[in-house]
């Protein structure tokens, strides 16, 4: 059998150092030594390739010991085999394994390569506990929780990854404490308008373009790439739905919904169909093929005159100064709000036309009550009466 040129280097390796003799004068199996320390070789039962490590023993008894105690870990998976695989090359992996776009994909690289440089190169069993929670520590000192949080995710699901294929027998992540694990919050929370002043906002656009642009957002719940995306041919008046099949980037491309959930119909509310009615009968460009919200020449819409369309009218609505952030992003919690609360509709059922495929988190997210605690109470006393509770 002709040997690899992994094996031939390894021989030549193995050169410089002399086999260990027992007392009688024979050689040891497996066992070396250069300089006076102990060098263990074996074939690693993962790979069938043949491995040197050097060992810590100081005696031939130990050094017995305790390389029949490397090759058992490894024969039992107590301990991976050796492996010059980096963090990085594990990195590209786990966005492999995953679907998601474009832009996550380049936003992740750039978040791999500014914040954790200093495990980028090295190997990933090299990586420990220890680092994980310097880096950690590093980062809440001068980033935000939100980028805390996401390079956090990154390490745990590339570590995850490594753990997976047997390159690291112990996930580093497993030490992390509670404590050590950045939080996501929000210095403002998101504003949920009720539908009164929903409604008033959606008045104060200045065109029937851009109120129907909202009223996608506040009635239908669409995402912002979504709204840029929608031709007309997507609006369905006979059957009463808002087809959502595209998304479209901050630089005109346009995609697939990032998941299958974000394919949907979308119920066309009545608020929603007098809105998109206004605008069709003063579009110029109102073709089955044409964009929805497009521009004077029928273009896709900047992303940036829809959210300065928001500003302007919650500079006409006077709600510039709100409690939370009020954003596209916004109106789609008012609407999700809105079927949860006012309409009380079940939580498959909102997760479905808000295009998620995990309900709870659709209801964690999107799903808040915007009444004070008065009108909770009041509610809840009323709703306890008329079933008969406590009577």
């Amino acid at each position: 059998m002709v040997p690899t040129t992994f094996e031939l280097e390894e021989v030549t390796m193995q050169a410089k150092r002399s086999r260990v003799l027992d007392s009688r004068g024979r050689p040891v199996t497996g066992l070396y030594e250069r300089d006076g320390a102990f060098i263990a070789g074996f074939r690693c039962p993962q790979t069938s390739r043949w491995r040197m490590q050097n060992l810590s023993a100081r005696t031939l008894t130990e050094a017995r010991r305790e390389r029949d105690g490397l090759i058992a870990g490894l024969r039992e998976g107590r301990r991976a085999a050796p492996a010059q695989v980096t963090f990085d090359e594990v990195f590209a992996e786990y966005q492999a394994s995953r679907k998601i776009g474009d832009r996550t994909l380049k936003h992740e690289r750039h978040l791999l390569d500014r914040h954790l440089a200093a495990v980028k190169g090295r190997r990933v069993q090299d990586v420990t506990t220890t680092d994980v929670a310097r880096l950690l520590r590093a980062l809440s000192d001068r980033y935000s929780p939100w980028t805390c949080v996401a390079v956090y995710r990154i390490l745990a699901g590339t570590l995850a990854l490594a753990a997976r294929r047997g390159i690291v027998t112990r996930n580093p992540m497993d030490g992390i404490a509670p404590s050590e694990r950045p939080k996501q919050t929000n210095l403002r929370r998101v504003q949920v308008l009720e539908p009164a002043r929903l409604e008033t906002l959606i008045d104060a656009a200045r065109s029937e373009r851009w109120r129907a642009a909202l009223a996608l957002a506040a009635y239908g719940g669409l995402r912002l790439g979504e709204i840029r995306a929608l031709t007309w041919s997507d609006v369905d008046f006979k059957a009463g739905t808002v087809n959502v099949e595209r998304s479209m980037l901050p630089d005109g491309t346009v995609k697939a919904p990032k998941t299958a959930a974000g394919v949907r119909a979308v119920p066309l509310l009545p608020a929603l169909r007098r809105r998109l009615r206004e605008w069709e009968l003063r579009a110029r460009f109102s073709r089955p093929s044409d964009f929805v919200i497009g521009t004077a020449d029928g273009m896709p819409t900047d992303e940036r005159n829809v959210n300065r369309a928001l500003t302007d009218a919650k500079v006409a609505a006077g709600l510039m100064v709100t409690d939370g952030r009020l954003s596209m992003h916004s109106l789609r919690h008012a609407f999700a709000s809105m079927l949860a609360t006012d309409l009380q509709v079940p939580a498959t059922t909102l997760a479905r036309v808000t295009g998620h495929s995990d309900p709870g988190f659709t209801f964690k997210v999107y799903a808040r009550d915007a009444r004070d605690d008065a009108a909770v109470v009041e509610d809840v006393l009323a709703r306890a009466v008329a079933a008969g509770v406590g009577a």
